[in-house]
Parts: C-alpha cells; structure tokens; sequence
C-alpha cells in the first residue's frame, strides 16, 4: 500500500475528483496531503475530500498543508497540480495573443510562453526543496505547460520526473475502440512532444494495423481526428497539432470568441467551491463532473497502478529524451511510449523523426531551452529569443510587442 502521496496545488476544486479516482480503483494511500496557500480554499476542499474517503470506509487521511517540505517529506508519489497565477493567468494566455494576431493557448505558442515565465521559478523553487527533502520520491507533473515545465525539470533536477497528458491515451482508447479490440492488444508507435504527438503505427500481434486504423477513421465523423492532415500524411495527429497546421482558421475563430475557457472554468469554481463549504455534501457536484477531468481517472491512476505493478505496462508519458528521438537532445522532455513498473521506466527507441515534423519539432524545443534560460537568469533577450523563433509567433516585432505586455502585465522582472 502507498504510505504517502503529495499533491502540489492541493487546493484546485477538481482535486476530489482525483481523490474519487482513487477510492474507485482502490488504491488510496494511507495519508493524501493536500499543499496549498493557507486559506479558506484549502481548508473547504480538504474537508470535503474527508467527507469523501470517509464516506468510502477507507482509513486513509487526508491533510491540508502549507509547509512544502512537511508536506513532500516521505511522500512516495509527488504530484504537481499547480496553477500559477490561477485561472485568471489562463485566461490572459488565451485571450491576449489573439489580439495580437497570434493563437492563444496556455500550453502552446506565445502564450505558452508567457505562461512558462510566469510558472518555471515557482516550479523550480518547490522542485529543488521538494528534492533536498525527499530526492527519491517519484515527481509527476501535470503542470502547463507540461513540455516546457518537464523540461526544466530535467536538466535542473535530479528528480524522478515524469509528465501526463490525456490527449494519447485518448487517441489510443477511440482507436482500440474502431478496431473492436482491446487497447492493451495493441501497441502504438507514438512520436510527440507534449500536445504535438502522431501516431506512426498501430501493432497488434506484431502485424501492422495502421492501414486498417486510417481507413476506418476516414470512414467516421469524428471531432477526435483530423481527416486532412491524415489523408496528407497518413499518420494520426493528436488535436492540439491543428494549432501550427490550421493556424489560420484557429485564429479567426478565437478572434470571434466571446468567452473563452479559462473564462468558463473560473465561473465554474466560484460556484464549486461554495457547494463544498455546505458539510452536508458528500458526493462530487454535477457542476465539478461538467469539465471532465479524465486526466486523473485515465492517465494518473494507470501511471500509479503501473508504478506499484511487478508486470510491464505500456504507456504514453512525457520523460527525458535520452537519444529515443534520434534528432532531439538527450537532456529535453519527449512524449513516447515508456514501458513501466514497479522496477521503473523503459523508454522505447522511436528513432528519426518523420521528414515533415524534424523542422518543427527541433524549432520548438529551441524555443523551450530558450525560455527555459530565461526564466533560470531573468533575461530578457533570452525570453525574446524563445518568442521570436516559435513557429506560432510571427515576428520580432510582434515578439517583442507581446512580451513587453506580459512583462508589464505580470510583473516579471527580466534585465
């Protein structure tokens, strides 16, 4: 049994849901500590996770923390749920770029960007003292931007570090489903960065299905798949890689936008938070279960269970490249399929990238080690350089424009 498990921005309204994930597949830890800002945020979710385990028969404990390292000292598991600037910064990442002339994404482009400079000294900071302290938990992140995040994580920890995302393990449940065949049956061959992932290949019992997978998707209407970029390059696209390859038409779209989702979401936790106060709830609200928060009941609780497995599993996870991506340094943060157990992690060697994404993928993580740089030495050119070069910024000047405002806005102090 787990003894402890620690989650870093304990104090996020969807955090029950996770807590439900767990009782549900029966692996709640004895002690869930909740970290958080002191406040009556935290006090309200912890209570109401309580009321959850308690209501479930398990023994387990959960406690609200604000002391960092109490709260990751002998934790087996570390996981990192933070927001930085909460869900107000999300929404400045997503509605300013559009302004601008540019998508707006918390995760990708300039305001994935923005988002990184605003979050990585955090990060770091809790990263290095959640290490002096305990250095041999297992860290996973599932903060945004998770690529740039994991990266920094890599080269400036020596953490065991591992990002999720729930965009692949998606893509391999709706494919498992068009082939009516168990998703454990089958192997996929996925080459990605974090929100930039294709699926190359489709295996099952050592045959190549791919032909069969491409056929059938084209012959379905389904919001998942990309038809025209499959029929260009038949290999399987996740849906956040329409941002560099439809860009046009994303622009547009969120240039019409009225309300965005950051926008949506930070409605949705005022009214959230207020259900959870009331001490007679005992059951996650309908408003809470309306976002969907699959990523903890299809992409942690598979990574824990694996984890704590003596038999291998094969799963999609963001780790430290280490020549798995021939063309990509071995220090930064890919998205491939890692075999996992109790023993640990063994990445599969996916090799060279496909002709038409080596350009992209190497421009990207140019633009990752340079913001990387500049929020480790607060320098400003470094920051323009990571902005001028990403391939969904479209120009120095309009570089320059944008990060002036964010620095302004988000009172970052570059020199």
């Amino acid at each position: 049994m787990i003894q402890k498990l620690t989650v870093l921005g304990g104090s996020s309204v969807y955090i029950p849901e996770f807590i439900l994930s767990l009782i549900s597949h029966n692996i709640l830890p004895k002690e869930v500590v909740l970290f958080g800002k002191p406040g009556k945020k935290l006090e309200v979710v912890s209570a109401f996770c309580q009321r959850l385990v308690a209501q479930s028969g398990y023994p387990s404990v959960i406690t609200p923390s604000s002391d960092l390292e109490s709260a990751a000292q002998d934790a087996d598991y570390v996981l990192n749920h933070i927001r930085v600037g909460g869900m107000k910064a999300r929404i400045r990442d997503e509605k300013l770029p559009p302004t601008m002339g540019m998508i707006g994404d918390e995760s990708l482009g300039a305001g994935g960007l923005a988002n990184a400079l605003r979050t990585l000294p955090v990060i770091l900071d809790y990263a290095k003292r959640v290490e002096a302290v305990n250095p041999n938990c297992t860290f996973i992140n599932l903060t945004n931007p998770m690529g740039i995040v994991l990266e920094t994580l890599i080269r400036e920890t020596d953490l065991n570090v591992i990002g999720v995302c729930d965009l692949p393990g998606t893509y391999t449940r709706e494919i498992a489903h068009l082939l009516h065949t168990p998703e454990d049956e089958l192997f996929f061959n996925f080459i990605g960065l974090n929100h930039m992932g294709w699926i190359q290949d489709v295996r099952a019992d050592k045959s190549s299905r791919m032909l069969d997978v491409l056929d059938r998707i084209l012959e379905v209407d389904s919001d998942w798949f990309d038809n025209e970029l499959i029929e260009l390059f038949r290999m399987i696209p996740t849906r956040t890689v329409s941002l560099y390859f439809h860009a046009d038409r994303i622009l547009k779209e969120q240039q019409k936008q009225s309300l965005f989702r950051g926008e949506v979401l930070h409605e949705a936790e005022k009214q959230i938070l207020a259900m959870y106060a009331d001490v007679s709830l005992h059951e996650i609200p309908p408003l809470t279960k309306e976002r969907n928060t699959s990523w903890y009941e299809e992409t942690i609780i598979p990574l824990i269970n694996a984890l704590e497995s003596k038999k291998p599993k094969s799963l999609i996870l963001g780790i430290r490249n280490d020549g798995a991506i021939r063309d990509l340094p071995d220090d930064c943060s890919v998205e491939i399929p890692v075999t996992v157990s109790k023993n640990g992690f063994e990445r599969r060697n996916i090799g060279s990238c496909p002709y038409f994404l080596k350009g992209l993928f190497q421009i990207v993580k140019e633009s990752d080690r340079c913001i990387v740089e500049a929020a480790k030495h607060r320098s400003y050119e470094r920051a323009l350089q990571a902005f001028t070069i990403n391939p969904l910024v479209p120009s120095l000047e309009t570089a320059r424009k944008f990060l002036d405002r964010v620095v302004k806005d988000e009172k970052i102090e570059l020199h």
